[in-house]
């Protein structure tokens, strides 16, 4: 039997890491403000390619004031009407445990922040009964790493046929946009 979202959203306020599927395939998943859990996902990190890093995917737009210090007007509209995955890098983020920026020293200084909007209805629920959105480290396959499966308390969603990689973008506070990965 799968788990309902109640129950995802108590095992994250406990500090557990779930494997979620999305539209982009496997992440790992934990509540972005648990400095135990934070410090527990961290290490998938190393795993990642460079131009990826640690990214909390929000229910809508609503919620980048939550995650982002200074909004660019235009952040609003790029992440509201994209069709496909898009994570944007923004340069001051806030709200999100501290132990995120404490291992990379360039991103401790300007403290930027990678967010994603959810395009599948089920997570996006699941982020609403949370009530704030999710740290993942976007693994982008089919298949959870053995090491990520092993450290996991629960899967939620379902795996699309084909995953879609996340476009990755940097948006500055003026607006400027630089694509990390188109």
């Amino acid at each position: 039997m799968s788990a309902s979202i109640r129950d995802i959203t108590y095992l994250l306020r406990q500090g557990h890491l779930i494997a979620l599927a999305d539209e982009t395939g496997w992440s790992i998943v934990c509540d972005p403000i648990n400095d135990s859990a934070v410090t527990e996902l961290l290490p998938f990190t190393a795993s990642l390619p460079a131009y990826q890093r640690p990214t909390v995917i929000i229910q809508n737009t609503d919620q980048l004031i939550l995650y982002v210090a200074k909004v660019p007007e235009i952040a609003y509209d790029l992440v509201e009407f994209a069709e496909n995955p898009l994570t944007v890098v923004y340069e001051q983020g806030k709200n999100v445990s501290p132990m995120l920026y404490a291992s990379e020293e360039a991103a401790a200084k300007t403290r930027e922040i990678a967010v994603r909007r959810s395009l599948n209805t089920d997570i996006q629920r699941l982020i609403g009964g949370f009530g704030r959105g999710l740290l993942s480290i976007p693994f982008e396959s089919l298949q959870l790493p053995p090491a990520a499966d092993g450290v996991v308390k629960e899967r939620f969603g379902l795996l699309p046929a084909m995953p879609r990689r996340s476009r990755i973008m940097q948006l500055g506070t003026g607006g400027e946009v630089h694509f990390i990965r188109k």
